[in-house]
């Protein structure tokens, strides 16, 4: 009885490892790929084999490349991070699952959001420098975030004296979807697990 007690958590703890590693070489991967680097390095070829699958099946699936940059490792941390919590900590916890998974799911989320927020202020900031637009970096900037700015000018008068308060917006809705409506998910989370989960 002990030792069936204690397989589930032993299997999250081995589960734990394996993907606190592959979260380390998707973003190992991620930066080295910045760099264009020399394909035929043992080290990029091995980081290449363990996340490309990844990659293109998400990619065949979701519209994750913009202006050529690759958000797949976004997702994939996120993911990682979502599996991490939820299935991770519900084996440990020889339960807890609908718990973990509003846990994980609220702090993926987030994850991803605060990232898009920083976007947001980095393209903002931008516009006071008049950046190249053929740089990349700008145009995958502007490509994620000028769809947003433009619907919400659409709908609200965010001109006035030749500035655009359209990023401002967005990082107050970001902020309070996360403060809000996130920490809400997580709470109740947390609220299920003190409660005896499930």
């Amino acid at each position: 009885m002990y030792v069936a007690n204690n397989v589930l958590p032993m299997m999250g703890q081995i589960l734990h490892i394996l993907l606190t590693v592959y979260l380390w070489i998707v973003i190992i991967g991620a930066l080295i790929s910045w760099v264009n680097p020399d394909p035929h390095n043992q080290v990029v070829r091995f980081l290449r084999s363990a996340v490309d699958p990844v990659f293109l099946w998400l990619r065949r699936r979701l519209p994750l490349k913009i202006s050529g940059l690759d958000l797949s490792p976004l997702v994939v941390i996120a993911g990682i991070i979502f599996l991490d919590i939820a299935l991770v900590k519900s084996l440990m916890e020889q339960g807890n699952i609908i718990p973990n998974i509003l846990i994980g799911l609220g702090q993926s989320i987030y994850i991803l959001l605060n990232f898009y927020m920083w976007v947001v202020i980095i393209s903002a900031l931008l516009t006071f420098v008049n950046p190249s637009p053929y740089n990349p970096i700008v145009r995958f900037l502007s490509a994620v975030t000028v769809p947003v700015f433009s619907w919400l000018r659409r709908r609200l008068p965010l001109s006035y004296g030749g500035f655009d308060f359209s990023p401002v917006v967005v990082v107050f809705i970001i902020l309070f979807i996360n403060s809000v409506v996130l920490k809400g998910i997580i709470a109740a989370g947390v609220r299920l697990k003190l409660q005896g989960g499930f």
